[in-house]
């Protein structure tokens, strides 16, 4: 049904053209069937031809936007490596920084410091123990001390506990069982540093005489103090956080925040002339 209706239609506007050619042609007071036949044929022509017209001017457009398209594509795709390129180059930036810096604390140190990357450790800020990439080829020995260099001074991070050929295992000074001797450096009252393996309070320092306690502030810095240990001595480790002074204690016991922080830890230093002592 909707096919003949379409034909009807066709048929109709054929002959109308043709009829307007007729008539624009010879007027329209003389009707000739040869005309009319000739007149109709030439509209359908001119019909046929903006038909085609139409369609290929349609075809090319859809071919101009699949083009488009194609080029869009292509424009994201290069956008999207730009800003990786970009996101690497701040990466390498930032960690040039970094090794300026440390190359900076070597070069000003006057002890023999060998540079280690680590390379594995536990997730979170505190963990049992980490892995350095040098070992015993490197002159890496049990015992010695491992520093880092942060925020512009170094600081005690613990001490080579296994040693293989190419690498070495530390273990961190907040570690339980670690132990360190230490002071206090502005009162320089002694004590001894234990690690509790905890996060929240790694350190205590333990055994300070009870009288030290109104020369003790909050943020006071703790180092070592070198008496009868494998650590050399005016080591930063931490800070005073907290100052508990029980009634039924002779001695203080201090909380203490390492002044490393661990959780970004990522090179340190192996003081190659200590854990001989």
């Amino acid at each position: 049904m909707k096919q003949s209706r379409k034909t009807l239609y066709t048929t109709i506007a054929l002959t109308v053209v043709g009829l307007v050619s007729i008539g624009l042609t010879n007027g329209i007071d003389r009707f000739e069937p040869e005309q009319f036949a000739r007149g109709v044929f030439s509209g359908g022509q001119h019909m046929l031809s903006a038909i085609g017209r139409t369609v290929s001017g349609t075809v090319r457009s859809v071919g101009e936007l699949r083009r488009l398209r194609e080029d869009y594509e292509g424009l994201l795709e290069e956008l999207e490596e730009y800003q990786r390129l970009e996101g690497n180059i701040a990466a390498l930036t930032e960690e040039n920084v970094r090794l300026r810096r440390q190359l900076g604390f070597v070069a000003r140190t006057e002890e023999p410091l060998l540079a280690a990357r680590v390379i594995a450790k536990e997730a979170g800020r505190l963990f049992s123990s980490f892995t350095i990439n040098r070992g015993s080829r490197h002159g890496v020995q049990p015992n010695q001390a491992v520093i880092a260099f942060i925020g512009g001074r170094e600081g005690l991070v613990g001490r080579v506990s296994e040693v293989s050929g190419g690498t070495a295992v530390v273990l961190p000074v907040f570690a339980a069982g670690s132990y360190v001797a230490a002071r206090l450096e502005m009162s320089r009252f002694d004590g001894l540093l234990q690690g509790t393996g905890r996060e929240d309070d790694p350190l205590v320092l333990r055994y300070v005489q009870r009288n030290a306690r109104n020369e003790i502030s909050y943020g006071d810095l703790i180092t070592t103090s070198g008496l009868n240990s494998l650590f050399p001595p005016d080591l930063p480790v931490g800070r005073v956080s907290r100052v508990n002074a029980p009634f039924y204690e002779t001695a203080l016991q201090i909380s203490v925040d390492p002044v490393v922080d661990f959780g970004r830890l990522e090179y340190v230093f192996v003081l190659t002339n200590s854990g001989n002592r």
